[in-house]
């Protein structure tokens, strides 16, 4: 049988959520000969899965429900779903994926580096994860940048876990206790899922609940709130050791920025790994910030600087995050869907001169405000979907814009704004908005916009 937390021998579970997330859960539940419930509030999800002698019924009803032992959550399900309020007049203990992963596939001798934040978590666990693998150490990247942690596959003898791991997931976890746990930043975001900013920050300081003296807790105190969890976990007894990253700050025992130079205060003397721009050719304050945590995370983890040096100018950004498409005559094309709330537009906004900007889809709860200082970078708005009226409503007086609904006429609307300018401009999409108004998720949003790039500079 199978252990979750306390729990020995499950026989039967109910999985709600039929998404990536639950579908793993299922997958590995079915090599373990458990019994499954399931339910998706998707009808069309629900009728297409296959009821199988493994998996049993829906279980919408009570009287399924009283069968299940353990309810796994999908991360994309709120905690004031009727079910969950079912389940816990049921007394059905409630469990996620990260911690049936600690309990069945993680091992003693394996590491597990696990990365929350805002921003910058795939940023950096994709930078974590390609130097450890550059430098042959065996080391599996998943979670909530894609690949579910329990579609990760364990190695015989010993191996290190990168996690990127979402608050949601952190909301339901018991167990998990990473070796290395690392907070990039802290600002306004998911406040449609925890209702106040106080509560989604309670949830991403989740991360460190677990840790002792043994660990290594890596955190950006550039926000007050991350200064404030700086200080709690600092005051724990047996706590663990603490790493401080700083744009702004030089401390001791971290990795920080002087004079364009990155030095490593770790270890007894001072050591620089060179200059940012021979080093990377990331753009952006945001991708130092991201460098600064990833260095002290495989530092801390044993690199050395020669690795470092050797592996981290090879790491190229991520699709769908300030990625450069092509340029035609005067225009160049960056792709920045991955920016989710305005706070990661704003950090891209921040690394071009005359931009036409694509922005628009199912706004969050953060403030236009964020971008007042970017404004001078943007010669004109073309803004889409669900949020495309409140764009132009706020920025009509600063720059030219129009509300154009959707991604396609925004694209060609802004070429043809681009053709009449006599300068180099940037159209950049960085939507600043999630997609689920007009799109299934960001990627499928963000490959919509490298297809039509593409076809306007192959036939131009």
């Amino acid at each position: 049988m199978i252990n979750f937390n306390n729990y020995i021998n499950i026989n039967t579970m109910g999985i709600l959520g039929l998404g990536i997330s639950g579908r793993s859960v299922i997958n590995f539940l079915k090599k373990n000969d458990v019994k499954i419930f399931v339910w998706d509030d998707d009808e069309k999800i629900r009728n297409d899965f296959k009821i199988s002698k493994t998996i049993l019924s829906n279980f919408n009803e009570v009287i399924n429900l009283k069968k299940i032992e353990l309810l796994f959550v999908s991360p994309g399900i709120s905690l004031k779903h009727p079910i969950i309020s079912l389940a816990k007049k049921n007394n059905i203990s409630i469990i996620g994926d990260l911690d049936i992963f600690w309990e069945n596939l993680h091992k003693d001798s394996d590491k597990v580096i696990a990365i929350t934040g805002s921003n910058g978590k795939s940023t950096v666990c994709s930078i974590i994860n390609h130097l450890l693998t550059r430098s042959k150490k065996k080391s599996s990247l998943g979670g909530n940048i894609g690949i579910p942690v329990l579609n990760l596959k364990p190695a015989l003898d010993s191996i290190t876990y990168v996690l990127e791991v979402s608050s949601y997931q952190l909301e339901l976890m018991k167990k998990i206790k990473p070796n290395i746990a690392i907070l990039t930043n802290l600002s306004s975001d998911h406040l449609e899922r925890h209702g106040t900013y106080k509560d989604y920050v309670k949830s991403k300081e989740k991360i460190f609940m677990n840790q002792d003296s043994s660990d290594i807790a890596i955190i950006n105190t550039d926000t007050k709130e991350g200064e404030k969890i700086y200080k709690t976990l600092k005051s724990k007894i047996n706590g663990p050791n603490i790493i401080r990253i700083s744009i702004n700050n030089k401390f001791k025992k971290s990795v920080y920025l002087k004079n364009g130079r990155i030095i490593n205060s770790l270890g007894k003397k001072n050591k620089s790994l060179g200059k940012v721009k021979e080093i990377t050719s990331l753009l952006g304050e945001h991708n130092i910030e991201n460098i600064l945590i990833s260095l002290s995370a495989v530092l801390s983890y044993g690199l050395s600087h020669k690795q470092i040096n050797t592996y981290l100018p090879k790491f190229k950004t991520l699709p769908h995050r300030i990625e450069e498409l092509g340029t035609k005559k005067n225009i160049k094309f960056i792709n920045d869907s991955k920016s989710t709330n305005l706070v990661s537009s704003s950090v891209a906004l921040d690394c071009f001169k005359n931009i036409i900007w694509i922005a628009g889809g199912r706004r969050k709860k953060d403030s236009f405000k964020l971008l007042n200082e970017k404004i001078t970078n943007i010669k004109a708005g073309f803004f889409i979907g669900e949020s495309g009226e409140e764009f132009f409503n706020y920025f009509k007086n600063n720059f030219y814009c129009k509300n154009c609904l959707n991604l396609e006429l925004a694209l060609n609307t802004a070429i043809k704004y681009a053709k009449k300018i006599d300068l180099n401009v940037i159209i950049l999409f960085s939507p600043g908005c999630s997609s689920f108004d007009q799109y299934n998720n960001f990627e499928i949003r963000g490959n919509d916009f490298k297809n039509k790039v593409s076809m306007f500079i192959r036939n131009n």
